[in-house]
């Protein structure tokens, strides 16, 4: 009898782990997802460049500060003391923690259809402007999960994966 349970066990193992792959990556997925969507409304509505800073642990969506120059933006000083903003001009700060085991790809310019990984960066948003993020891939092991963005809103148009 404890033979048949250990046989059954040991049988559904596989869809159990696939499910908790690929529930990893669409929750990161759908995180990067609306920081994009937020950073393109956020430039918007605010007139400012917002900023996403990926590194292989974390995302974090901040305004760029004035004092910073485009190509090494960093995150401005956390005092939200100064209630002279309207809630309109409110800075938009979050900050994300990857699933450690997830990683995020981009396509490599020089050869199609090869995804390279994705070395810390950020991506810009300026006001006005489009989506600075055609396409992205996040991975964890055989599993990944592809998305194309929208260049005039930042909403995901296109969503293929495969979850062996």
């Amino acid at each position: 009898m404890l033979f048949i349970i250990a046989l059954l066990a040991a049988g559904s193992m596989p869809a159990i782990q696939s499910t908790f792959v690929e529930r990893a990556l669409r929750n990161d997925s759908h995180r990067l997802a609306l920081m994009v969507k937020t950073g393109m409304l956020q430039s918007s509505e605010q007139h400012r460049v917002y900023v996403i800073d990926i590194s292989a642990t974390t995302m974090a969506l901040h305004p760029l500060d004035e004092n910073t120059d485009d190509a090494d933006p960093a995150p401005p000083a956390t005092d939200t003391a100064d209630s002279d903003q309207s809630p309109a001009q409110e800075n938009f700060d979050t900050s994300i923690q990857l699933d450690s085991a997830n990683k995020i790809l981009a396509p490599d310019p020089d050869k199609p259809k090869v995804w390279v990984p994705l070395p810390a960066t950020h991506w810009l948003f300026r006001p006005g402007e489009l989506c600075p993020v055609p396409r992205v891939r996040l991975t964890r092991g055989e599993a990944w999960l592809e998305m194309s963005f929208n260049a005039l809103t930042g909403n995901v148009e296109d969503e293929t994966y495969t979850f062996p």
